[in-house]
């Protein structure tokens, strides 16, 4: 009947009124209006293509023609071309691979902007590309400390201790010597431990390593009865709001952030949380403004700590609002917390003692039972809700919860989340499957950290990130990158999906749990609108549904598993508009 419609369209007098009609009905989808346009020609139409449309039958088509902000045809090139006319901007793809487009579900987009190499940047960057050492990093501080008045704060983040030339994490007194008279904070790559000197402790207090005894437990490390300077996941986030970044700061850094995203071709980001309140008015600004070019499912959390996630979020809670107030450019997404530490530190809560250092505690922020408390409290608010959650035994803590909390509202149709999910088994994946809950896990961390993962911990790797496991119970998995903890690039992850492979080093992790490519594709497309009930909009490259689209180097099915890393991002078009061409 379609083909008959199509054909009736392109003979008669009745085009423009049919083809209407067509397009109308298939793009129709709850609460959304028939498009009223003229669809006598598209304006944009993509030609000799390989089209992964990432429908439900994973269908490869030819050509896309688009009018508007919509997708309005997904055929060959013969269907396309008879709706093509003098104002159409015809785009050969010449064999390239044509994608919906990225979404990545779990990225810090102010954060990651923040990021500079030089001393002058909001966040220093300390990655082994700019810092090979602990002498560099001093050396980043004197610079820093020098262009800075006594008392204003030093900010890096990025080395990590394996890769150092010493081996081992910088000290207060290291910190000290660069910049006796500026609090200077160090975040490892994972941000979750830091390295903090005696002017930063002593914003909250910490003057010695009696003081330690006012804060959380293990999380003000104490060695030989002084003070080292490290300090881990809550209290560092609780001492990491005392850093002053400006709002024009802010500003910068999502727009610096909007530039990696177009040319790594994601045109949705879930943003799991910035600097407060600034974050939230600037990124719901720029997306407003359109200056933010991503879409932005905003998630209510504070990266400084406990109190000031609970703070917000029980705010909403308390106005009766629910998840996904907004438009098609900025909502508001899940509630979320945090219960235990990272991955690569590591500091996350397992129910097993680490492989390589049985004696070194995850970290708990919270307890199991406030966990399951919290959770009734937001589901019975018929609001989504989230946590970070790496280790088994945290990510237990947030199934147990969930089903508590189902054993008197039941409701999957929150689509309730965990971030991170790195650390499962096969019990914790199949409750997950019962209770429809999706989680958003990052396996661009193989790609950093994959032999140390291996080291930590063991034969875990069989669960680790276990997105091919997920896929077969029919968990609704997506990914996220996490930056700045982890790699931005599209590539890099679909590459991770596949390989599994420690870039640093080129050696394979445990394989148990690769996908295939056309896999990982949908997890980062699909699955991602599916995380924040916007399947029917975007997430896939079908008639109705919005134009947000990747053109790569090559025909990315074609290329061998090794090649994927090697793929360019050519074009990313988000609402019909090319917002991004590779040079």
């Amino acid at each position: 009947m379609l083909q008959q419609l199509r054909a009736m369209c392109y003979d008669s007098i009745l085009a423009k009124k049919l083809w209407t009609t067509q397009i109308s009905i298939l793009g129709k989808s709850e609460g959304e209006k028939v498009m009223n346009c003229d669809f006598g020609y598209v304006d944009i139409a993509f030609k000799n293509g390989s089209v992964v449309t990432i429908d439900s039958a994973n269908t490869i088509s030819e050509a896309v023609g688009i009018k508007g902000n919509k997708i309005v045809v997904v055929g060959s090139n013969a269907e396309v071309e008879t709706i093509i006319n003098d104002k159409t901007t015809v785009i050969d793809l010449q064999g390239r691979s044509l994608l919906p487009g990225f979404i990545d579900t779990h990225y810090h987009p102010i954060l990651n902007g923040f990021f500079g190499k030089d001393e002058d940047a909001a966040i220093i960057a300390t990655g082994y590309d700019n810092c090979q050492s602990i002498k560099d990093i001093q050396n980043l501080i004197k610079k820093a400390a020098a262009k800075r008045k006594p008392g204003a704060w030093i900010s890096m983040m990025g080395y990590d201790q394996n890769r150092l030339a010493e081996k081992r994490h910088p000290t207060l007194e290291e910190l000290d010597e660069a910049a006796p008279n500026n609090p200077v904070q160090c975040m490892r790559t994972c941000g979750h431990v830091c390295i903090y000197n005696s002017k930063a402790l002593e914003t909250v207090g910490i003057r010695n390593a009696a003081d330690a005894a006012n804060f959380p437990c293990n999380e003000i490390v104490v060695e030989n009865g002084s003070l080292t300077g490290m300090v881990l996941d809550h209290t560092h986030f609780h001492i990491w709001s005392k850093v002053d970044y400006t709002e024009e700061q802010q500003f910068k850094a999502a727009m610096y952030s909007n530039k990696l995203l177009l040319e790594s071709g994601i045109t949705s980001i879930h943003d799991l949380g910035e600097c407060d309140k600034p974050s939230y008015h600037i990124m719901q600004k720029l997306c407003r403004e359109r200056k933010f070019k991503p879409r932005n499912y905003m998630v209510l959390h504070s990266i400084y700590g406990k109190p000031a996630s609970l703070e917000d979020v029980d705010h909403f809670l308390a106005l009766g609002l629910m998840t996904g107030i907004g438009d098609d450019y900025f909502r508001i997404g899940s509630c979320k917390f945090m219960i235990d530490g990272g991955t690569s530190g590591p500091s996350c809560a397992t129910r097993k003692p680490y492989c390589h250092a049985p004696n070194v505690p995850g970290i708990l922020g919270w307890e199991r039972k406030e966990v399951a408390e919290y959770i009734k409290k937001i589901n019975d608010a018929e609001c989504q809700c989230t946590s970070h959650a790496v280790g088994d035994l945290a990510i237990e803590f947030m199934v147990e919860g969930y089903e508590k909390a189902f054993a008197t509202n039941p409701r999957p149709d929150l689509r309730h989340r965990i971030e991170h999910c790195a650390i499962t088994d096969q019990d914790l994946i199949d409750r997950m499957a019962k209770l429809g809950v999706c989680p958003s896990c990052n396996p661009g961390f193989l790609a950093w950290n994959g032999t140390n993962y291996t080291k930590y911990y063991g034969d875990r790797m069989r669960y680790f990130f276990a997105l091919r496991s997920m896929i077969d119970a029919g968990v609704m998995v997506s990914i996220g990158s996490d930056a700045p903890s982890g790699p931005l690039n599209s590539m890099s992850i679909l590459d991770a999906c596949v390989n599994r492979t420690d870039r640093t080093n080129d050696k394979p992790v445990d394989q148990t749990q690769a996908i295939t490519l056309m896999e990982a594709i949908r997890l980062y497309t699909y699955n991602g609108a599916y995380a924040s009930f916007e399947e029917k909009k975007k997430g896939s490259i079908e008639i109705g549904k919005l134009a947000d689209l990747v053109v790569l180097s090559d025909n990315i099915l074609s290329v061998s598993k090794d090649k994927i890393r090697d793929v360019k991002v050519d074009l990313t078009m988000i609402d019909g508009i090319v917002e991004y061409e590779r040079q």
